[in-house]
This record gives structure tokens, C-alpha cells and sequence, in this order.
């Protein structure tokens, strides 16, 4: 038994435009959480895994300053995936494997590897998910397109049609966390060099702003973070303070985590 009628008559629908986030340079994905929500809707509890196959450091590279060591790192990790879809009574379908490389820049040696450990693998897991067609991203690497790039196939089975889109009644996606960063979206054709615009940034706004990061408890960190992404999107933030505060960011997160933890 292969796919059923009403989970391909799914796959060929376009992605629900809710489900699309964009990132601060303004490249459309779709994020892990919702990926993975996608996967139950269509094809149910336990009936898909997803197999980590090989994930391994690249490098770790200390940063220097004053000819001393800062004690901050860069971090690189790939892995690779394995995407295994099964039909109801349990046998594999088809499977698909696919990779990612992730860096994480400027962090202290531990939340380095951290993020771009769980950054490699969030990435090789969407990327897996993509061989299955439009609702899990692929329309997405035409620039960001949402209507359909697979419009039908020659090979439809027979049955019962769901009568509904299973993506009906979905929120709105907002968050973009450090391991949703699909930075090679849209880049299939490069684009060519811009010039960059003058972005004035208000100082008083950017030193309100660490002392809000300063303050934040864990339930704002998210919003925090979205406001740096929509500085960016609205040119209100140029990139070294936009970075700078996204690891400011990121450090207050690792100190709530160690606060829970202790």
C-alpha cells in the first residue's frame, strides 16, 4: 500500500501562506515545529520517522583579539538525516536523506556548539521533508513562491478524497529560532550585489533595548528576538548592532537556562 488518495490529493496543494515565515535578509522557509506538525497532519501519528544518520563538528576556531584569546568561538556542525514515510499498517513507503551544514558564530565555546549542533540537524531535517513537494517548502526555493510548483502527477490512487485541506485553521507561524535559519533559501540563482543603504540607527532605542534584555524573563526572549528580525526587515537596524543584540539575546537565554537548571 502506497500513499492514499487523500494524503496525495494534500501534497499537491500549495503551502497555506501562514505556515511561511521570512528571515531577517528576507528569505521565505518554513520552520521545524511546523514541519513536524505537517508530518502528523498528513500522515498521522507513528507513521513517519526521522533518522539521524551522521552529525560530526567541521571545526571549532577561537577567536583572537590583542593577539590573546577572547574566549569566544566559531562553530560548524553537518549532519545528515534519513525521512522515512510508512503507510497505516506500518510498511515503509519511500524514505529520503538529505544534509545541512549550520555555523554558529561569536559564542561562548559551549552554546558555539550548542546552537550549531542543533542548528545542522533542525536544517537536515527540513530538507529531508522537502523531497515531498510543496507543503513541506520546495515552492519556496522559487523565490519564495507559494502557489503550487507541483500542479498534478500521473500517478494518483484510487479512493475517498479528504474534502478539506488539512492545513485549514493553522496559525499563523511566528517564531524563528536560532535552529529555523534556513540561510540558502532562495539562493538557487544568486542575485547580484546590491548596494548596501545607510541605516541610521537610534542609539537611545538600542540602549533601551540591552536593558530590556538585561530584564527579560524567559517568556519574552521570543518577542525580543522578533523585534531584531523586523529592525532588520524595516532597516531600522544595521547588521553589527542587529547581531550584537541577537547575542546579547542569546546570552540572557543561556543564563535563564541556567538558572532553571540550578
Amino acid at each position: 500500500m502506497g500513499f492514499t488518495r487523500a494524503q496525495v490529493e494534500q501534497l499537491l496543494q500549495p503551502i497555506n501562506t501562514v505556515r511561511v515565515l521570512r528571515d531577517g535578509k528576507g528569505h521565505s522557509h518554513v520552520s521545524q515545529q511546523d514541519v513536524l506538525a505537517h508530518l502528523i497532519r498528513v500522515f498521522g501519528f507513528g507513521n513517519w520517522d526521522i533518522d539521524i544518520v551522521r552529525v560530526e563538528c567541521v571545526f571549532e576556531t577561537e577567536r583572537v583579539k590583542d593577539d590573546k584569546p577572547a574566549n569566544r568561538w566559531d562553530v560548524c556542525y553537518r549532519a545528515m538525516a534519513r525521512l522515512t514515510i510508512r503507510d497505516p499498517e506500518g510498511n515503509e513507503i519511500c524514505h529520503y536523506e538529505d544534509g545541512s551544514t549550520a555555523t554558529a558564530q561569536n559564542q561562548t565555546r559551549g552554546d558555539g556548539h550548542d546552537l550549531a549542533y542543533k542548528s545542522a540537524i533542525s536544517l537536515a531535517k527540513k530538507r529531508a521533508a522537502i523531497h515531498l513537494g510543496d507543503q513541506f517548502g520546495l515552492s519556496l526555493y522559487n523565490k519564495g513562491q507559494t502557489s503550487a510548483l507541483v500542479r498534478g502527477t500521473y500517478v494518483m490512487p484510487e479512493g475517498e478524497s479528504a474534502g478539506k485541506d488539512v492545513q485549514e485553521g493553522v496559525e499563523r507561524q511566528v517564531s524563528l529560532g536560532n535552529d529555523e535559519i534556513e540561510r540558502d533559501l532562495d539562493a538557487s540563482v544568486p542575485e547580484p550585489e546590491r548596494p548596501v543603504p545607510t541605516v541610521k540607527v537610534d542609539p537611545n532605542w538600542v540602549a533601551n533595548f540591552e536593558r530590556r534584555i538585561d530584564d527579560a524573563s524567559a517568556d519574552q526572549i521570543n518577542a525580543l528576538r522578533q523585534e531584531v528580525l523586523n529592525g532588520f526587515k524595516h532597516q531600522r537596524l544595521d547588521s553589527d548592532t542587529g547581531n550584537r543584540l541577537m547575542e546579547a539575546i542569546q546570552q540572557r537565554q543561556a543564563e535563564l537556562g541556567g538558572q532553571e537548571a540550578a
